[in-house]
């Protein structure tokens, strides 16, 4: 099943980061090894993130400074946990379909 997205990624970025700003007045820093600066664990970070509504791993690599394989890891532990589900979109007819990570609807 296919899910269509329809929100401009640039404008996304730009209104997530900045309610990031202002919920800590000012950034989160992904330090490496899983830790961000100030201190928050990097699955209640990607939970946090993923309120705003559904993103790719480049997106929230983008938005995060975290790598895309650190991310998938953690985004497979909360798909595990049932928090997070993955789902794909296409807006094109050939090529991979966009691979979207969402909040679990409880």
């Amino acid at each position: 099943m296919l899910t269509q997205v329809s929100l401009n990624e640039h404008e996304k970025k730009r209104n997530l980061r900045g309610k990031l700003d202002q919920e800590t007045d000012g950034d989160y820093h992904y330090l490496g090894g899983g830790v961000i600066s100030p201190t928050i664990s990097l699955e209640s970070y990607l939970l946090k993130i993923l309120q705003d509504g559904p993103m790719t791993r480049g997106e929230l690599s983008a938005v995060t400074g975290i790598p895309r394989t650190t991310l998938y890891d953690t985004l497979v532990k909360l798909i595990m946990q049932d928090r997070v589900e993955k789902f794909s979109s296409s807006k094109r007819k050939r090529g991979r379909p966009n691979v979207y990570y969402r909040l679990v609807s409880t």
